[in-house]
């Protein structure tokens, strides 16, 4: 059985390693039994098709990229709100969830409109970027993400936001993050999230084996899970 990922722009949202989570998904999925198609989409094509996929994935870029990729992915609304709405699972990371809010208002001040499919907006600014570790309780499902922020701006609307912020090490100025709807996760942690934050890469394949009428077949990743204990601990250990 196979299972299709679409990749969303790979070339202009990529810019951490965000690629990794794309492979560290494929393989948990390998390990599942699946085969894995990987489709890619990018600002060159004039058609983006939401209908077939079993995962959506779109990484962080420059500033510059994912407002391109706001303009381009508007006429595609549609099919990804249908998507979202049938509770295809999908992950956004770094600033690539920014274009699921209303807008984003540039340093020069121009507005570039986004999807409005979440109720905040993005303000950016070019004195500093906001960077830093995090650690992310997400209420809804007791847990606790950790991960890394680098940010040209702040985001406005917190009332549309999941997850809060319980602790930055750093420039970081977010009390909450990130949005949650049906499958959808969008979260500005940047790089190999999934590795990371293995809870997460497991839920996201468990919602795939259901999607697809599998059974879920327990297994242990030790690497990634000693990973996400040990960050975690030095985060809450650190001083800030």
């Amino acid at each position: 059985m196979t299972v299709k990922i679409l990749y969303l722009y790979p070339d202009f949202m990529s810019l951490y390693g965000d690629n990794g989570n794309v492979r560290i998904l494929e393989r948990r999925l390998n390990d599942q039994g699946f085969e894995v198609e990987i489709i890619k989409r990018t600002i060159t094509d004039s058609t983006i098709i939401f209908d077939d996929a079993d995962f959506v994935y779109m990484g962080s870029g420059f500033e510059s990229n994912r407002n391109l990729v706001a303009k381009h992915l508007a006429q595609f609304k549609d099919g990804l709100v249908k998507a979202i709405d049938d509770g295809v699972p999908m992950l956004f990371t770094g600033n690539a969830y920014d274009v699921l809010g209303s807008s984003i208002v540039t340093p020069d001040r121009n507005e570039v409109r986004c999807l409005g499919i979440f109720g905040f907006d993005v303000i950016d600014q070019l004195e500093k970027r906001y960077t830093g570790d995090v650690v992310l309780a997400d209420p809804d499902k007791n847990d606790i993400y950790v991960g890394f922020v680098n940010r040209a701006g702040v985001l406005k609307g917190d009332g549309a936001l999941a997850f809060e912020v319980t602790k930055v090490i750093g420039s970081v100025p977010l009390t909450k993050d990130g949005v949650r709807k049906n499958n959808l996760l969008g979260i500005s942690l940047i790089g190999p999230l999934l590795l990371k934050n293995p809870k997460i890469a497991e839920s996201f394949v468990k919602t795939i084996c259901e999607r697809k009428g599998t059974e879920y077949k327990e297994i242990s990743y030790p690497h990634s899970e000693k990973s996400h204990d040990k960050t975690k601990k030095a985060l809450l250990n650190a001083e800030v």
